[in-house]
């Protein structure tokens, strides 16, 4: 059983949210817990220029904040394998002015990194049309992660970022499941979404 978070699990990275957030994920019976960061994770990239960074966030966050979940496996472009099954997590996305930031036509470098051999892909940033409209009319998603995704097809692809495509979709090879919890802080949660995966022999 596992359990995924792609992100935004605060507002400005600030410390107490993040101890909060992981004294909960401590109270879960789930036995493998993996989490990302999302644009809101202030603090949490190293290489983010912070005098780019939009004027209201500037200020916050938590240096290095992951390091304060300790009651879970936090991936950053990176990689584990539980059970034969392999996961990975990835936070970039193309909204400027924000942590993990990196302008569309990079982010094909980023995708790149994603290992072959993925079961299950973790990123903050939808795929270009899936789950990914922003209202009224305009695609957050990525088009370099989507031809990626279609090349590996991996079994289930989590994400988040466009808080108002919570829901779940698929192709003929991948699950595609945009798990954003909320809208906005004014209203309420979304029930979490459930998804079978296969294990392996």
């Amino acid at each position: 059983m596992f359990l995924f978070t792609p992100g935004d699990i605060t507002s400005y990275g600030d410390a107490e949210t993040l101890m909060q957030f992981n004294e909960e994920l401590g109270s879960l019976p789930h036995p493998n817990k993996i989490v990302i960061a999302g644009n809101h994770e202030l603090g949490f990239d190293s290489t983010e220029d912070q005098s780019e960074r939009k004027d209201k966030w500037q200020g916050h966050g938590t240096p290095e904040g992951w390091k304060l979940l300790t009651n879970c496996t936090f991936l950053n472009d990176s990689s584990i394998e539980i059970d034969g099954v392999t996961f990975y997590g990835s936070s970039w996305h193309p909204l400027e002015g924000y942590p993990f930031y990196r302008p569309r036509d990079e982010l094909g470098k980023k995708w790149d990194r994603i290992p072959e051999n993925v079961d299950v892909l973790i990123t903050h940033s939808p795929p270009l049309g899936q789950l990914d409209l922003y209202p009224p009319a305009e695609r957050w998603g990525c088009r370099y992660l989507l031809e990626k995704v279609e090349e590996l097809r991996p079994h289930l692809h989590v994400f988040g970022h466009v808080h108002d495509c919570y829901g779940a979709v698929r192709n003929k090879h991948t699950i595609f499941v945009n798990a954003a919890s909320q809208k906005s802080t004014k209203d309420g949660f979304n029930r979490p979404l459930i998804a079978y995966i296969p294990k392996k022999p």
